[in-house]
């Protein structure tokens, strides 16, 4: 038998983006478009994140394998369940605020997904009750989850979340990606620092659009409220694991880059 080699994207993998049209799980055609129709041809895996670029989103986990996607997302073990179809890339799907808290759990904690807990004791007649945490369960490698972090930093230093250091002075390292649903619905910014993960959801209840992108409706909120929360806190960088090895990468090709 002949091994199969397969292909797997990395941050450095050039992809066009461009319009596309995709099969959705029944065969149907399905045509989604970047923010505000604009494409870059081919692009970086990892320039493509920071300028959240629909179409390149649903080509690197179509390449990755839809099931794998969906998968981990299963394992998380919140909101409802995404079947394997191109629109899982992009999040269409139900998750709350909660939610997504707890999904993002995985990016500061190496692969580690944390359930989340409201209440850690409970005083009853002046005597202290603990209440049990869910064991927190490894869902991904250390490794894989540290590149997207990686990713996740390009967003907030140069991305479509940029406006958090050049706007709202927020300085400390940290990573983030912006969210706007369809017809200006929804905005959302999720962030976090190695100590500190932020969810914002800015929306009304009637699914009235807003009009407002996630980083002009939710981002603000995100950098106003983590540059108060970390005042006097040094920043830290993400620990990079084992296996994780660093090069100088040509943007324009995804190729090693030479002296020129």
């Amino acid at each position: 038998a002949t091994d199969t080699v397969v292909a797997v994207p990395s941050t450095a993998s050039i992809f066009v983006d461009e319009p596309t049209v995709f099969k959705d799980g029944e065969g149907h055609d399905y045509e989604p478009g970047n923010y505000q129709n604009e494409y870059d041809g081919p692009i970086t895996v990892r320039k493509a994140l920071a300028l959240s670029r629909n179409i390149v989103a649903i080509k690197v986990a179509e390449a990755a394998g839809l099931d794998q996607v969906a998968d981990l997302w299963q394992r998380g073990g919140v909101g409802t369940p995404a079947k394997p179809y191109p629109s899982i890339a992009l999040g269409v799907f139900e998750a709350s605020p909660l939610d997504m808290a707890a999904a993002y759990t995985i990016f500061p904690n190496g692969g580690m997904f944390k359930p989340l807990q409201a209440i850690t004791r409970v005083v009853d007649g002046g005597k202290a009750v603990s209440l049990a945490a869910n064991k927190p369960r490894q869902v991904a490698r250390p490794d894989t989850t540290y590149l997207v972090t990686n990713l996740l930093r390009g967003v907030i230093n140069e991305g479509t979340g940029a406006a958090a250091r050049s706007a709202y002075g927020f300085v400390v390292d940290a990573a983030g990606k912006t969210g706007t649903t369809n017809d200006l619905r929804d905005a959302w910014f999720a962030g976090f620092t190695p100590d500190l993960l932020t969810i914002v959801w800015v929306g009304l209840d009637d699914n009235t659009p807003i009009r407002l992108s996630g980083a002009q409706a939710a981002l603000p909120i995100w950098a106003t409220f983590m540059k108060n929360a970390l005042v006097g806190r040094p920043s830290t960088a993400f620990d990079t694991p084992q296996g994780v090895i660093y090069a100088a990468i040509d943007k324009d090709t995804g190729l090693l880059a030479t002296p020129n």
